[in-house]
């Protein structure tokens, strides 16, 4: 059960860089780019936004990487909610991954603000 679900994990979060466009490891531990990830900016980009406008192409191409497993991580919390999975240990995680969830919206909320010119 436990290598069934590491390969599971290992396979999603290959398939998340894959197609994040394999960026290179060291771009995806840049500050700047966890920082948009977490803000999900390549989902709220905006071409008229001139604050979206000066961030680097390849900086907001590999934030998708972290909005591709924030989605990921999702999924697997509703696979246990509809699974009906009844124990302890799974209700604590799709509990504290809502709460995760409500906090990164609202973050992403907050930087998602628009400065036109």
């Amino acid at each position: 059960m436990k290598l069934r679900l590491t390969v599971a994990m290992l396979a999603a979060l290959v398939l998340c860089y894959v197609a994040a466009g394999v960026p290179s490891i060291g771009l995806l531990l840049k500050p700047s780019v966890i920082g948009e990830g977490l803000a999900l900016k390549p989902i709220t980009y905006h071409w008229a936004n001139r604050l979206d406008r000066a961030i680097p192409e390849a900086e907001l191409l590999a934030s998708r990487f972290y909005v591709l497993v924030l989605a990921a991580i999702s999924l697997a919390a509703s696979g246990l909610v509809f699974r009906g999975a009844r124990t302890g240990k799974s209700f604590a995680f799709v509990l504290g991954w809502s709460v995760a969830l409500l906090v990164i919206l609202l973050y992403a909320q907050t930087q998602a603000f628009y400065t036109v010119g």
